[in-house]
């Protein structure tokens, strides 16, 4: 951890100022916010909700980036956003992750596409287990099972599922590294992490695909001025 941790800080230290616009902000969850970088549209950067708290919100960025750059060199189609880098903002510390975009441009969640009721809630679940399985062959420890952590990408048509947070434990310690150093140790953890939250999942794409379009999503950003609008346009 202490030297994936130090190459943070020097990427952080190294790297020029990034201004974030509230506008850009494309999603949120419990701990982070997550904005599109105008300077480069094909990435997201991941944002503390507590700048000042930031190595804490962040915890779970340091599995993430940790994970994404220990299986990227192995796997060329492993079902996540791969992390890129550590930057400063004007929001505080931020990761780098790509954006995951279907055939028109948009970061279309799996949350929106229940409410839009382009999939049922049946097919969404056939979907996520694909990506589960497909985490027992590549060794990804996936922990989140949340609606809002999978996108669309590429052809609507094709309905491929990316995994855009949650696709680690919760935070970046031994643990991590014996289940990334394991594929049968990360396959029962991941396939034990979905059996504990099917049920809770299949309640939440059941209550969003009946038009509940808020139900069990994160708590609205009470410190971004943005928060409203964002609201609006979901």
């Amino acid at each position: 951890m202490f030297v994936s941790f130090r190459e943070i800080k020097k990427q952080i230290k190294n790297s020029n100022e990034i201004i974030l616009s509230d506008n850009n902000i494309l999603s949120y969850g419990s701990n982070r916010i997550c904005y599109l970088d105008e300077s480069n549209p094909s990435t997201l950067i991941k944002i503390a909700r507590h700048p000042e708290r930031w190595k804490k919100d962040h915890r779970q960025s340091f599995s993430e980036w940790y994970v994404s750059k220990t299986v990227e060199p192995k796997n060329t189609e492993c079902c996540i956003s791969l992390c890129q880098s550590w930057v400063r903002t004007n929001k505080g510390p931020g990761l780098v992750v790509e954006r995951i975009v279907d055939d028109q441009g948009q970061s279309t969640t799996l949350r929106k596409l229940l409410f839009r009721k382009e999939l049922t809630v049946e097919y969404a679940l056939l979907l996520v287990e694909k990506i589960v399985y497909k985490f027992s062959t590549t060794g990804i420890p996936a922990s989140d099972f949340n609606i809002d952590n999978f996108v669309i990408e590429g052809d609507r048509t094709n309905n491929k599922l990316i995994m855009i947070d949650g696709f680690s434990p919760k935070k970046l310690n031994l643990k991590t590294r014996l289940l990334l150093q394991s594929k049968v140790l990360s396959n029962y953890y991941t396939k034990r992490k979905w059996r504990k939250t099917k049920s809770r999942f299949t309640d939440c794409a059941q209550k969003v695909y009946a038009g509940d379009y808020n139900f069990a999503a994160a708590m609205p950003l009470s410190d971004t001025s943005n928060s409203e609008g964002l609201k609006a346009n979901q």
